[in-house]
């Protein structure tokens, strides 16, 4: 564990952008946070968070001109991580170990359904259900979010850049988390009194683990995995779950109370796979044809339970797949003689097969398969100089009714 809480609780720095790590692990109960470990971290890209709001207006009474109360909305927890497509290219042969645990739990929240042989599949043959938890830790605090699932995710494959996933959702909450120290002893009991105004940085639900006094080595109470829950606060004195404390004495060298957070991560792939090396085939088209850029927006229009009585955000089942599957596909290319008859065939709607391969083509890469795009027809606009570029952009369909096979994703 890389981080000293003895260090960061006595610094008077602001928190440093540079020290955020996000974990994702699938939840066994829809909105019950779990503890991640560290091989649930990943790698992820500027622009990742959690975002929790509760909205309020001001009371519409007519007694006075003067504002005096106000009226809560629901609250509200989006999130967003961006991520490059890091693929482990090194390896021998397909397995599920080409990617990380967590964006395999993405991936089964996007589309619904994982098969893991003879590679690593994900298609929308099954509803998606699960949800998951997010742990997203700074240095000062970790915001800890459960009932999470992915809404939208929006993959770029620029010609010369690279290759990114765009993942996004809702939750049902985050639970903000800080740290405290103590100084007395806390062994014998559940309770762990920390420093004069400390108490309100532990909010009932958040996980939580106690540090020695060199800031980096764990208390026997909460040893690797083994998180406390906070049950409730008062004023300083924070009641935790689980078995009386026994390694919680700081009337000698002080504790420390945190955020819980997993051992320093091993595992996480860092192999980044971009535009340079890949191919598009296009049902119609030469496969030497010069692909600009590529984008797939997928999007599950899931229904939210916002609106159930007496609940303060989303209802304990948190969200049905209830809207339609959307996956749309944008295509850049140079306008080419071939081009022409192929845009003449476009006028039929027929649909046109679609196969993006992203990575070596003897290694370990990612394949997109779309069997049915069915493109509106582009318009073409001369630029003053230069190649034309010709945009194509259309929805992609089942094959046949029930065939659920809009999009397949293959780590091949």
């Amino acid at each position: 564990m890389a981080k000293n809480f003895a260090s960061i609780h006595a610094s008077g720095n602001d928190a440093v952008a540079l020290n955020q790590r996000i974990f994702v692990k699938e939840e066994v109960t829809r909105g019950t946070l779990v503890v991640p470990a560290a091989t649930d971290f990943f790698f992820h890209l500027e622009g990742a968070s959690v975002n929790f709001s509760q909205p309020v207006e001001s009371s519409p009474h007519k007694t006075d001109r003067h504002h005096t109360s106000v009226i809560k909305q629901k609250t509200v927890t989006e999130w967003t991580i961006p991520t490059f497509f890091n693929i482990d290219s090194s390896l021998g042969a397909a397995s599920t170990a080409e990617i990380d645990p967590a964006l395999r739990v993405l991936w089964k929240s996007l589309l619904g359904r994982e098969q893991t042989a003879p590679n690593l599949i994900y298609d929308a043959a099954t509803d998606p259900s699960i949800t998951f938890s997010v742990y997203e830790n700074l240095d000062v605090m970790a915001k800890q979010t459960p009932g999470c699932a992915v809404d939208t995710g929006n993959i770029t494959l620029p010609g010369d850049g690279q290759s990114q996933m765009e993942w996004g959702g809702m939750a049902k909450t985050s639970l903000y988390v800080g740290l405290g120290r103590s100084d007395i002893d806390n062994n014998g009991g559940n309770t762990v009194t920390v420093s004069a105004g400390e108490g309100v940085r532990f909010p009932a639900g958040g996980k939580v683990m106690l540090v020695e006094a060199d800031g980096v080595t764990r208390s026997a109470d909460t040893p690797t995995g083994s998180a406390r829950t906070v049950v409730s606060v008062a004023g300083d004195v924070v009641t935790l779950d689980g078995a009386a404390l026994a390694d919680a004495d700081g009337s000698g060298t002080p504790v420390y109370l945190a955020y819980y957070e997993p051992e320093e991560p091993l595992v996480a792939v860092n192999d980044p796979q971009t535009g340079l090396e890949g191919f598009v085939t296009i049902a119609g088209l030469p496969t030497a044809a010069c692909i600009r850029s590529a984008s797939i927006n997928i999007s599950n229009n899931h229904e939210y339970e916002d609106y159930c009585f007496g609940k303060d955000g989303l209802g304990d089942v948190i969200f049905t797949p209830a809207g339609r599957l959307t996956v749309e596909v944008t295509l850049e290319l140079n306008l080419t003689k071939e081009m022409v008859g192929y845009l003449n065939t476009l006028r039929e709607f027929t649909g046109e097969n679609i196969t993006i391969t992203l990575g070596p083509t003897a290694g370990r890469r990612l394949q997109i398969d779309v069997p049915k795009a069915i493109f509106s027809l582009p318009a073409i606009t001369v630029p003053g100089t230069g190649t034309i570029p010709v945009s194509f952009t259309g929805t992609a369909y089942q094959t046949s009714n029930g065939a659920a096979d809009e999009i397949t994703v293959q780590f091949l």
